[in-house]
């Protein structure tokens, strides 16, 4: 149960963040600590100067493990119709509403239509709708050592106040605790970030799951 959040528990559709956080529990460690290296610049493989975690890898198991849930037999009613996508783009008629949004935080975005937003993981009734029914969530998933991860905080709220109706707007946040999290938050300007995204927090397969909101409370 969703015990961090008295907001989400009261959500009557909070069962599908619970089942992240359970199938969070399944994800096997070598999927939280999947490397990738990049060797120096002469491109000897002995010789690394960098090595850090690798999001993809993390994010298709998720996805698998979502998926497991999903297809389980009978199919839970949750379930029924809506599909789940992994980097799905939305249909263009959002993109102008996606770039009014992120030129809140970068005056140049309008100008290059290169920088789209696609979210890690959906789960939608379907490509092009923007009805709320059938628009479940939306997500963005980070390695806790990429050094830009809190930039998805961002893309969320300018989703978010675009013409999507998703019901949760969620970051994952992988590697780092909720109490490192608010750490890093205390860092950065969040006054224009919207208070509903869903933060989920998950390290050595334990997680927690709020609002933007109620963290920035506990600092206030």
């Amino acid at each position: 149960m969703l015990y961090e959040s008295q907001i989400l528990k009261e959500n009557p559709k909070a069962e599908y963040l619970e089942d992240i956080k359970l199938v969070l529990k399944n994800v096997k460690s070598i999927y939280f600590n999947w490397y990738m290296h990049k060797p120096a610049t002469d491109r000897t493989i002995s010789e690394e100067i960098e090595k850090k975690h690798e999001e993809k890898v993390f994010a298709y198991e998720l996805y698998h493990q979502i998926r497991k849930i999903m297809e389980e037999n009978p199919v839970p009613d949750r379930y029924k119709n809506v599909y789940l996508n992994g980097e799905a783009i939305k249909d263009d008629k959002f993109f102008t509403d996606l770039y009014e949004g992120l030129s809140i935080f970068y005056k140049s975005f309008k100008d290059d239509k290169n920088n789209k937003r696609i979210p890690d993981l959906v789960l939608h009734k379907d490509q092009g709708s923007i009805n709320k029914e059938g628009q479940i969530y939306l997500a963005e998933i980070k390695m806790g050592d990429n050094k830009k991860a809190l930039d998805d905080l961002e893309k969320l709220t300018a989703l978010k106040n675009g013409k999507l109706a998703f019901e949760f707007y969620i970051f994952i946040y992988v590697g780092k605790d909720v109490n490192e999290f608010k750490e890093e938050l205390k860092q950065i300007d969040t006054s224009n970030y919207s208070k509903d995204i869903v933060c989920i927090c998950t390290k050595y397969q334990q997680s927690t799951c709020n609002t933007l909101g109620e963290l920035l409370e506990v600092l206030e």
